[in-house]
């Protein structure tokens, strides 16, 4: 395996440690590098600050004590009574977990309860000549798509524009992505009811985007992510 691809599956790592995406033994050993590796914790550190950097044309809201209740059942759904200094320790570490989420919390378009829930899905889209590589994150409770290069960009004078599709169907445009490492897009209806496999890509095209609905120039690469659902 070469230098690259290590860096690279690093990189990802790092990227779904930052979006709380790891579970069980990847948790674990995510964990442990970033406590022992000084290249994977200065790579998370990274990907926090650009998550972060994406709230800030997000309007601050007051969350209402339902939205705290929440939050506090899904990341301690059995919590046990404890003596009230032993509680007064435990929301010392929460304050820091607290700012560690609040990026993906407000990014993913929490500004106030929501009843309905949707799960994450993540994919790597790369070029076959290695220079271009785009993190995406589906997230099924607002049926939008995220996306954060983290390799290469469109050429001069040229914009990317994000597309996708279910299986055996066209594909169509989710929206362009004119400027900046990362967009978030709001996924149209028929791309949202996908059901299974859902695909998505990304081209390089004039600005204004496809004069032909398609994708019309370079395509760097697609990534096909299987089991989407709108249910957990």
């Amino acid at each position: 395996m070469s230098d690259d691809t290590i860096r690279d599956d690093d990189d990802m790592l790092a990227a779904e440690y930052a979006l709380r995406l790891l579970e069980g033994v990847e948790l674990q050993e995510a964990q442990s590098r970033l406590a022992n590796d000084p290249d994977f914790a200065r790579s998370v550190m990274m990907w926090d600050g650009r998550l972060a950097a994406l709230t800030d044309d997000i309007a601050p809201e007051q969350p209402s004590p339902r939205a705290k209740s929440a939050l506090m059942a899904r990341l301690f759904p059995e919590p046990a009574r404890a003596p009230f200094w032993q509680g007064a320790r435990i929301w010392q570490m929460l304050s820091v977990l607290s700012l560690l989420l609040l990026a993906v919390v407000g990014f993913i378009g929490l500004n106030g309860p929501k009843e309905a829930r949707g799960p994450l899905y993540t994919a790597e889209i790369t070029a076959p000549e290695g220079d271009f590589r785009v993190v995406a994150v589906v997230d099924k409770s607002t049926n939008e798509v995220i996306l954060t290069k983290t390799r290469g960009a469109a050429s001069a004078g040229r914009i990317l524009q994000v597309w996708a599709h279910g299986e055996g169907a066209p594909a169509i445009s989710v929206g362009l992505w004119p400027e900046g490492d990362s967009v978030r897009l709001s996924m149209p209806p028929t791309i949202a009811a996908v059901e299974g496999i859902l695909t998505l890509g990304v081209s390089e095209e004039p600005v204004g985007g496809s004069p032909t609905g398609s994708p019309s120039g370079r395509v760097f690469g697609t990534v096909d992510i299987p089991g989407v659902s709108s249910t957990l």
